[in-house]
């Protein structure tokens, strides 16, 4: 099983670091264009453009504020050949009929290559502030699994009926149909009982947080156990920061010396709704970096991140989800040193199993 790369975009402002040391906090198109045709051009899967209304991913204040996500991957699709484009999506803010018929559209102008990133959300003073109504965390897991029965059944029937709690939909129709069949990737996160619940049921690919290859095993396991009783698979994802240098030495930098514990403090006050993410931070490092970055260990020399790599990938892991202090300086490192490393290691491994069959 080969591993796919994906990538963060760049469309909130501040950075995806809560410390004080030097890193690109760009938003603005351009340099999400180039960012976006860089990785392209590399040969990166995908990338994700997370949603935000407010502040920074981290929790923190941006006076640049944020790009949408979904006009961002439509303007990006126009200007990119084969890059996948993931758009994530707040259920309150959007209503499905209207993401189905905007995502159809970005489908084609892409040529089938938008997903979504099915956001459940945490976020209580982003919502309240906009008047989205704020309710409890089993709750808005119901929502979302309606949410995305409604988006498969408007993307894969001529016509749709669907009565339940949140939404109703009387013979609906869309058209056209998105570029792919049966419909575009539905991507989702979430540590919660309910969200490994919605993701078996539900979606086809599954965010992880950073975090030790054991507690991604156990995640990979429970899903994919509850996925096979509804006769499904699920695929996962891991997110990681990514520090590959020459050494061991030069990777472990001043970061965490210089973390920003006021924009911890207010991102963890921020995420006390987020029932099952962030359980096991207990540590400044395991906040410093967007959604626990760096506990997914993928920090050191480029052969050490390289044999972690080959790590998630025999634990079940599929894509990673990288982050980097310098997106358009390290993504090219990445792939000049550590992609070349992941191969020289699997095919040693092969050629030592060949030889036991031997």
């Amino acid at each position: 099983m080969s591993m796919q790369f994906a990538i963060w975009g760049s469309n909130i402002a501040g950075g995806f670091l809560r410390s004080a040391v030097e890193q690109d906090k760009d938003a603005s198109f351009a340099y999400n264009l180039r960012l976006a045709q860089l990785a392209d051009y590399l040969g990166y899967e995908a990338i994700l453009y997370p949603v935000r209304y407010i502040g920074a991913i981290g929790g923190g204040n941006s006076g640049s504020g944020q790009l949408d996500p979904l006009a961002t991957a439509a303007a990006i699709a126009a200007a990119t050949r084969r890059i996948r484009l993931i758009s994530a999506v707040l259920p309150g803010f959007l209503p499905p009929v209207t993401l189905a018929k905007m995502g159809a559209t970005i489908d084609h102008i892409s040529s089938g290559r938008w997903h979504v990133n099915l956001v459940t959300g945490w976020f209580q003073e982003e919502q309240e502030m906009f008047g989205v109504p704020w309710i409890g965390h089993d709750e808005r897991y119901r929502r979302s699994e309606e949410y995305i029965e409604v988006l498969k059944g408007l993307w894969q029937h001529e016509t749709f009926t669907f009565d339940g709690h949140y939404y109703k939909i009387k013979e609906g129709r869309i058209r056209p149909f998105p570029y792919q069949r049966p419909y575009p990737v539905i991507f989702q996160g979430g540590n919660s009982q309910e969200a490994r619940n919605m993701a078996a049921r539900l979606s086809d690919w599954y965010f992880i947080n950073g975090a030790p290859t054991s507690e991604i095993i156990e995640q990979i396991r429970e899903v994919s156990e509850m996925a096979a009783q509804h006769g499904r698979t699920v695929r996962f994802a891991v997110n990681a920061f990514v520090i590959a240098r020459e050494s061991e030495q030069e990777a472990r930098e001043d970061i965490l010396e210089r973390a920003d514990h006021s924009a911890i403090r207010q991102f963890q006050e921020r995420a006390k709704g987020a029932e099952g993410m962030w359980t096991r931070a207990a540590t400044v490092s395991d906040f410093v970096a967007n959604n626990e970055g760096f506990r997914t260990g993928l920090i050191g020399s480029y052969s050490q991140v390289a044999d972690k790599i080959a790590e998630l990938r025999s634990a079940g892991v599929q894509m990673l989800l990288l982050t980097f202090r310098f997106p358009l300086k390290e993504l090219v490192e990445f792939h000049e040193y550590v992609m070349p490393k992941m191969h020289e290691a699997r095919t040693a491994s092969l050629s030592n199993a060949e030889g036991h069959r031997l």
